[in-house]
């Protein structure tokens, strides 16, 4: 079976090329022509490096998570069982007025390892100053490029040859950039009916319509209601006369957003069955997947930042991290988007993708049009803190399993401050338990014959009273009509805590807001 995609790329995107005012003289190379082998430039615009007035960074580097950021206040060693039950029941924050993190002090990071980055490294693993503040390649620069495709062949080895990566300016860019690739104005994209609802706006750029898929919201369930896709797919013309039959589908596989769902190997090769049946692309958005999180467990409240991995990198890959759709595309319709967001730093705004090379050269060919390549700095950054401090593929997957065991410590301590509450108890609220990713879905158990969206809405601002902030599910729906009577939770986030004490504490605060509701008649 071909595995050139070429028939589902975009007109638009078909209709791009790539030529540089810079380039060689087009038409016929003259007899007896031969390149000078040094060639001097006149040609370019870039200025030597030699006018950079940077010569070299040093990047301060933690061990692991936290670090640097939690001091004594935040340390709980030595609690019993009866102290941990008073803490959650009758929590105080601690740390500094504003609620934020006790600081190691400054002359502790003497202690941390450096990365220095030189105008003009001898190591070809690494980018300088040189390179990295100059003009370079749409794609990315090289090294970087090379260290994204031996992370996928360690982690999500495509199923075909013909594949490449580009660098992008995160998932965001990335998605946007997706799109763009596949869809023509009037095309058709299926959507989970809860999603990153920004995706939908990279849609309307491109001029494609978004029809919703059910997700089934079913504690272990695989998030895209199967049955119901299926469904749509047999009986398109019918229930969908007038519009084309879907050019693709969007799905966050893993740690959905925002329900937290993640698809079992066995699910995607289904889906995937369907693609190829149907002949669509799909677009798979991974930015939390490798945030792996085993089921729940009652935290032992140590207070402590998780410094050391409970598994190591080879377990991991065979029996925690979910295969990509990658994995089992055989046909080159699979667009992975990934972003070092959650496992870097989101302000760097990088990410890659990684696609059969005839999609990588119309995300490049788009990128030519609107922001060229990503910011130079940020790629050697990335690239150096990885190859010169993790040295590589396996010091970087050891760097993700320990912001994994942070990230599964801090969903259990969320679920134990809900669990133990009275809300919980009384049957009012229930939650998803992630197997990866860091968000958790929050249940309200309304009466089936109440007005959802009212009743969601007026439950939050009850919430924001008791000072949380939460997201509802009726935010981050393709169609609101369509996913009315499915839109009775909250998106609960775990990553933007302080500390420990802030997320029991936000978990307090939550539960009472619901049971103050519920014991009010599902009033203010």
């Amino acid at each position: 079976m071909s595995t050139d995609p070429s028939h589902l790329i975009s007109k638009r995107a078909a209709a791009r090329s790539s030529l540089h005012f810079t380039n060689a003289p087009s038409g016929d190379v003259p007899a007896g022509f031969k390149p000078h082998p040094n060639p001097l430039f006149l040609s370019y615009g870039t200025p030597n490096h030699g006018f950079f007035p940077i010569d070299s960074i040093d990047v301060n580097i933690v061990d692991y998570p936290f670090q640097t950021t939690l001091g004594g206040a935040a340390k709980q060693n030595g609690k019993d069982k009866e102290a941990v039950t008073e803490k959650v029941a009758d929590l105080k924050l601690t740390g500094s007025e504003n609620g934020n993190q006790t600081k190691t002090p400054p002359s502790s990071l003497s202690s941390l390892r450096k990365v220095h980055i030189e105008r003009d490294p001898s190591d070809p693993k690494l980018i300088g100053l040189k390179a990295g503040l100059q003009y370079a390649a749409v794609e990315g620069h090289a090294p970087l490029l090379q260290f994204t495709k031996d992370f996928i062949k360690r982690t999500h080895n495509p199923a075909y040859e013909d594949w490449s990566s580009f660098i992008s300016n995160g998932a965001s860019d990335g998605l946007n950039k997706a799109a763009d690739a596949l869809l023509d104005p009037e095309d058709v994209i299926l959507v989970e009916e809860f999603t990153f609802s920004p995706f939908l706006r990279f849609l309307a750029n491109a001029g494609a319509i978004a029809v919703p898929v059910k997700i089934d919201l079913a504690k272990q369930s695989d998030g895209i209601d199967l049955d119901h896709l299926t469904g749509l797919l047999e009986n398109w013309e019918k229930e969908h006369p007038g519009l084309r039959k879907p050019k693709a589908l969007y799905t966050i596989a893993t740690g959905q957003n925002p329900t937290g769902f993640t698809q079992s190997l066995e699910f995607r090769k289904k889906v995937y069955a369907l693609a190829e049946k149907y002949d669509f692309a799909i677009i798979e958005d991974d930015p939390y997947g490798y945030l792996t999180l085993p089921a729940y467990k009652k935290p032992d409240f140590n207070g402590q930042p998780k410094n050391v991995s409970d598994i190591t990198v080879e377990d991991y890959l065979k029996n925690h991290l979910t295969p990509s759709y990658l994995e089992i595309d055989t046909t080159g319709r699979v667009i992975r988007v990934e972003t070092f967001s959650k496992l870097f730093a989101p302000g760097l705004r990088l990410g890659f993708v990684i696609a059969h090379k005839t999609v990588i050269d119309a995300i490049k060919n788009y990128s030519e049009v609107v922001n060229r390549g990503a910011l130079g700095l940020t790629q050697t950054i990335v690239n150096n803190t990885i190859q010169d401090n993790f040295n590589g593929v396996e010091g970087w997957l050891e760097w993700i399993l320990k912001m994994r065991l942070n990230y599964s410590y801090r969903k259990d301590l969320l679920l134990y401050s809900i669990f133990e509450s009275e809300a919980y108890k009384k049957g009012y609220v229930d939650v998803i338990d992630p197997k990866a990713g860091m968000f958790v879905t929050f249940i309200v158990n309304l009466p089936k014959d109440v007005d959802v969206f009212a009743k969601m809405k007026l439950l939050l601002w009850k919430l924001i009273s008791y000072g949380v902030l939460v997201v509802p599910g009726y935010n981050m729906t393709v169609d609101k009509e369509f996913s009315k009577e499915r839109s009775n939770f909250f998106r609960l986030c775990v990553a933007p805590a302080n500390n420990d004490d802030e997320i029991l504490e936000s978990g307090k605060r939550l539960t009472e807001g619901v049971l103050e509701f519920f014991n009010n008649g599902l009033e203010y």
